[in-house]
């Protein structure tokens, strides 16, 4: 795509914000490592020098789901669609492991920074995320998909006091606090002390990200919190049906908290037909049963799950002849415009999941093309304005009344 010296002129004043992505890390039994973050490797959607193209000058970079592992697939399929109550993916860490994989997560986020340091650094605050623009450098966030706290409220602090500051409540595997939209307990959504977990991030002051938590998970922490929310990288499910996306009524009940939805790049998370048409392309760590793990998670010292983890990661990712069909990043934005019309312009943000996706949208399959977002959405008439608030004035008003300037 083709940027016009407006949209560039544009692009480069704006806040750029990606709300939550990833990048590639080497998982071993003792240590999580990023891979050669400085090189502009071929094939890669997320890397520094793509980010340094692309215009970012924020990331929320996240931990996304420890040791997720598939229990059934065939729940899997299940839950994406329809309601599900069967187990579908587990996590392989339980208790102090899970606090001990975090800590692994925060250890290589903070090293990437300091290896780094004329291209990242770590903030913790609004004020810090703008000092570090301005000097040049892109602010990292650290972000996690699934809180992992060993049912203990104080590693929620002991996260806080090291720096995180905004973090999804669930990923892939349901939590015992909370369940997921692939998944679901029965009561659905939270749990009494899922709901000491939404008041303690309040007072911490932590943005809660509720993408990937069920639709009375959404619910609940509503009614529960006293500050607004987001939805970092989540879609209208009325213009494609995953049980990923939102209803009206969630995406309105997140706008009514002061918060904002943040765009899923995924062409499924577009349009539906793009994961009807798939083929092949699930990865071996989502492709096949074992239910028997339930039995050894629960188990002390049945599994080594850093062990574990390592040999998944290794596994691979989806066959080299796997079909995902795209479509191209106009259809993203007609679900920009459709929020925008649900809900407001104040309301909307960038979140991409970048990094992972096998069927990012054409032209934003990369955070260097961060940049024809901009020119897309100047195209379809949005102000110079309403372009810096959807590239991350949004999500930084919500984080400035959370987090605090």
């Amino acid at each position: 795509m083709s940027i016009s010296p407006e949209a560039q002129a544009v692009h480069d004043r704006a806040f750029v914000l990606l709300a939550h992505l990833h990048m590639q890390r080497q998982f071993t039994p003792t240590a999580i490592e990023y891979v050669r973050p400085d090189e502009d490797v071929a094939g890669r959607q997320v890397d520094i020098p793509k980010l340094r193209q692309g215009g970012v000058k924020c990331i929320w970079l996240s931990e996304g789901g420890p040791g997720e592992v598939s229990v059934d697939p065939a729940a899997i399929t299940a839950g994406q669609t329809e309601p599900n109550n069967r187990p579908a993916i587990r996590t392989v860490y339980r208790g102090a492991s899970e606090v001990q994989r975090m800590l692994r997560g925060f250890d290589a986020v903070a090293r990437l920074c300091q290896t780094h340091p004329d291209d990242l650094a770590l903030a913790r605050s609004v004020r810090e995320a703008r000092e570090i623009a301005a000097s040049g450098r892109i602010a990292v966030f650290w972000h996690s998909e699934a809180l992992l706290i060993a049912n203990d409220l104080a590693m929620l602090r002991a996260y806080h006091a090291l720096g995180m500051r905004v973090a999804g409540l669930v990923h892939g595997s349901p939590l015992d606090w909370v369940d997921n939209d692939l998944e679901q307990h029965d009561p659905s959504g939270l749990t009494e002390f899922g709901r000491q977990v939404v008041r303690e991030m309040n007072r911490l002051g932590m943005v809660i990200d509720v993408s990937h938590s069920s639709p009375q998970t959404v619910r609940d922490v509503v009614q529960t919190t006293r500050q607004p929310i987001v939805a970092s990288h989540s879609n209208p499910q009325r213009l494609s049906p995953l049980r990923r996306n939102l209803t009206d009524d969630l995406l309105r009940a997140i706008a009514d908290t002061g918060g904002v939805v943040g765009i899923h790049c995924s062409s499924a998370f577009v349009d539906i037909a793009c994961l009807h048409g798939r083929r092949g392309g699930r990865a071996a760590m989502y492709n096949q049963a074992r239910l028997d793990l339930l039995d050894q998670i629960a188990t002390p010292g049945a599994l080594d799950p850093f062990q574990y983890e390592a040999a998944m990661r290794a596994s691979g990712g989806a066959p080299s002849d796997a079909i995902f069909p795209t479509v191209h990043l106009e259809r993203l934005i007609d679900h920009v415009d459709y929020l925008v019309n649900l809900v407001g312009i104040d309301h909307v943000g960038i979140g991409t999941d970048l990094q992972f996706l096998e069927d990012a949208v054409e032209d934003f399959d990369s955070a260097a093309k961060t940049p024809n977002v901009t020119e897309a959405l100047l195209r379809r008439g949005y102000s110079a304005e309403a372009v810096g608030q959807i590239l991350g004035g949004n999500f930084l008003r919500v984080m400035a009344a959370v987090i605090g300037e």
